[in-house]
């Protein structure tokens, strides 16, 4: 397969016959066929790094989106107006996989991640996993957050068949809205979502009923903002 640059000189080869008053069809011709293979190739190998690249950006247990590919898209839904940030961690998540072993585990990271992606496309909000049993929201912000916050911890919450086993877990999620926020000067969305994500997991470990155990998130940049409120913590019934 031609190098890249091996394909540009071709192709600058085929500019210069073209521009020629005086080149011939067989001339156009020739430059042409060894053009166009190459061409071809590059862009399959496009598509090819492509859909390595969109693997690469999405779980492949959950099918939701890597913690990077998250971020990207709830920065924007951030940049869009007021928005709310969830963060859901398991309960009793461990003792599935000691006891009935990891493909049990899989298979409710599976179910969890089906419910969140079907919950998520219904209330305009974004899911992704941010490693291990724990999962990441963002949606816009509304008066009804608390009634769809519990639509989702009911989803979560429902027994995940596995073989012939029925597998029952609990979810803390932690919930931050932005408050009267000030946006600020262009370029500080990222703060934003910073700051509500490490409220929202704040709230989540208030959820489970202990402290807070050494940062589960990425380092977040500081934010300067009038207000920031925690709301809605839900953990299920012992």
């Amino acid at each position: 397969m031609p190098s890249v640059i091996e394909t540009g000189a071709l192709l600058d080869r085929a500019r210069t016959d073209l521009a020629r008053p005086d080149a011939s069809p067989h001339e156009l011709r020739s430059a042409l066929a060894q053009v166009v293979p190459a061409v071809e190739m590059l862009l399959a190998e496009v598509s090819t790094l492509s859909g390595q690249l969109a693997q690469a950006r999405t779980c492949p247990l959950t099918g939701l989106p890597t913690r990077a590919a998250w971020t990207t898209r709830a920065r924007e839904i951030v940049a869009a107006g007021p928005a709310a940030a969830l963060i859901v961690d398991l309960d009793a998540f461990k003792p599935v996989n000691d006891r009935f072993g990891h493909d049990a585990g899989d298979a409710v990271l599976a179910a969890v991640g089906s419910r969140l992606a079907e919950w998520a496309a219904a209330e305009g909000a974004e899911a992704g996993r941010l490693g291990g049993d724990e999962f990441a929201v963002i949606l816009p912000d509304a008066s009804d957050l608390s009634a769809r916050v519990a639509r989702l911890h009911a989803a979560l919450t429902r027994p995940v068949r596995h073989e012939s086993l029925r597998l029952e877990v609990g979810a803390s999620i932690g919930t931050a809205r932005a408050v009267d926020t000030d946006p600020g000067p262009a370029g500080t969305h990222g703060a934003l979502l910073s700051a509500l994500l490490k409220n929202a997991d704040a709230a989540m470990y208030r959820a489970k009923g202990r402290g807070r155990r050494g940062r589960r998130l990425a380092r977040f940049l500081p934010l300067s903002t009038r207000r920031l409120a925690d709301v809605l913590t839900f953990r299920k019934a012992a």
